[in-house]
Parts: structure tokens; sequence; C-alpha cells
């Protein structure tokens, strides 16, 4: 059965992982005012990708702060070559990396910037689906670089990013290392900022709807299991 939506209702990156999570076979097409985008799975993989000229993991760098538009799953749809290898984690763990590298220059502390430890961002996601509200969880160095964030709608991304430049300079010019725990509440979002060690801070973000209690509860859990690690 085909399915038809807009970007808007799911999140781009949630889209993309649709497929993969129901182990689906079929060309998921987006088409937005920049144009239109395809991608094909084979058994919950995704196989292709192709936007204009462009084929491969360069097509999600592209696209990946899309936020607008529509798109239609067809099932059962072939791809006629294969550009993508790895999976599908990794391929968007890699687009939102080399996204951010190309946007450095206009970020303040660019100079800072490290290799993203896959392994921990990957950690990062599944605690994040086992955190109940928690649609953002990062951890920082003392000198304000990002190791590791989970994979994160743009939208949602795009609305936390000046509370993040906040923290991070927070962070950095921070006498020593954050030992307690900060919490802001926005009118759309909440964050929680606690010390992991002598060299890491981690950060989480959720909704308005969750209640800075939850938050508390939530952050205290995430912060123990890294420690723990």
């Amino acid at each position: 059965m085909t399915i038809n939506g807009t970007l808007s209702d799911i999140g781009f990156v949630s889209l993309l992982q649709f497929p993969n999570s129901s182990r689906k076979t079929g060309l998921l097409t987006v088409i937005t005012m920049d144009g239109k985008a395809e991608f094909y799975y084979r058994k919950g993989e995704l196989v292709h990708a192709r936007f204009g000229k462009k084929t491969g993991n360069e097509v999600l760098v592209d696209i990946v702060d899309w936020t607008e538009g529509q798109f239609t799953f067809e099932p059962g749809l072939e791809p006629d070559e294969t550009t993508i290898t790895d999976d599908l984690h990794h391929v968007l763990m890699w687009a939102l990396k080399e996204r951010d590298e190309r946007k450095k220059e206009q970020e303040e502390n660019a100079g800072n910037s490290v290799e993203l430890d896959a392994e921990l961002s990957e950690r990062l996601d599944e605690m994040m689906k086992s955190a109940f509200g928690i649609e953002y969880i990062c951890v920082i160095t003392t000198l304000g670089q990002l190791v590791a964030r989970s994979i994160t709608d743009s939208s949602f991304l795009q609305a936390i990013e000046p509370f993040l430049e906040s923290i991070t300079r927070f962070i950095a010019e921070y006498p020593g290392k954050v030992t307690g725990k900060v919490f802001i509440e926005d009118t759309d979002i909440s964050i929680a900022v606690s010390g992991l060690d002598e060299k890491q801070t981690v950060v989480i973000a959720s909704g308005p709807e969750m209640k800075l209690g939850r938050l508390a509860m939530s952050l205290g859990r995430i912060t123990r299991e890294l420690s723990e690690a």
C-alpha cells in the first residue's frame, strides 16, 4: 500500500528511519521547493539515494535539514543501482557531521571541533529511545567541544541550536568542570545539563510537554548510565 504524507507531520530523520524500522522494500520519494529526492530501501536498508545529479551519502548532506515537503512511499520497487553500503544510522551520523563541518565557519567555536564518537552517539540514540519525551542528547567537553550526539529531527535541532550555542560557551568559560545540574525552561523547549566527569558534560532536551521533575529524573538516569560506562 502506498503511503503519503508531509515532512511537517513526521520530520525528515524520522521519515528516513520509517522503512528501516519496519524492514520495508520500496521507494521513498520526497518533493520540496528545492526538488525531488529518491531513496530506495531493500529489506529496511537504505541502498540508493538520488537528488538531482548527486547520488549516495552525499544526498543526505544536502537535504537532512528539510522540514517542508511531501513524501510518498511505494512498496516493492527495487533500485537500478546501489550507491549506499553503510547502515542507515552511520549514514545519518556522517551526513549530520558533514553538514556541521560545512557550517562551522559560521560557528563561534569552530576551531574547537572534534571528531564525533560514532559508538557513543549510537549509545545516546539508544538512551533517547528508552527515555520517554527526550528528543536530544549530547556530550560536550569542558572546552566546549561536541563529542557525541543523538540523531534528532532537523526542526527540533534548529529550535535548540541557539540554546546549545549558549550552553557550549557557558561550559567552555566555566571555571573548572560543571559539577551540578542546570535546567532551562523555555516556552517550546526544556533543557538539562549535568557534569559527567572531569572532562565531559551531558546535555538533554525535550519539548514543552515534559515537566522539570521528569526531566530531572531522566537526566539523573542518563548521567548514571554514562558515568558507569
